[in-house]
């Protein structure tokens, strides 16, 4: 899967929103492309649509971990950890787009 991702920072200041991709997910979080690197601990409002679907979710995460410069000299890549969803349907919409396309795959 890799689709766009809009993440919001407030933690040091006015909100900046930051643009990327989300290129990995499941139910506890995501791998992210960001443009610049974001510290560990630093927490995020994220929004993203799912391949195929038309409504986005939106959920707050934590920064877990970056990839170092030197592995990543483009788009700085990182894990971000799901901390909660904004509504109780986005958390459900994530879930039932994961459970379908892992009963495709087995298939």
């Amino acid at each position: 899967m890799y689709t766009t991702l809009e993440a919001t920072r407030s933690a040091h200041g006015p909100d900046e929103r930051l643009t990327g991709h989300v290129y990995d997910i499941s139910e506890g979080g995501a791998r992210v492309e960001l443009d610049e690197p974001l510290p560990p601990g630093e927490p995020l409002q994220i929004r993203f649509t799912l391949p195929g679907e038309t409504a986005d979710i939106k959920a707050h995460a934590d920064v877990v971990w970056v990839h170092s410069e030197e592995d990543d000299p483009g788009p700085r890549r990182m894990a971000l950890r799901f901390t909660d969803f904004v509504t109780s349907a986005d958390h459900q919409r994530l879930l039932r787009y994961l459970g379908s396309h892992v009963r495709r795959a087995a298939a």
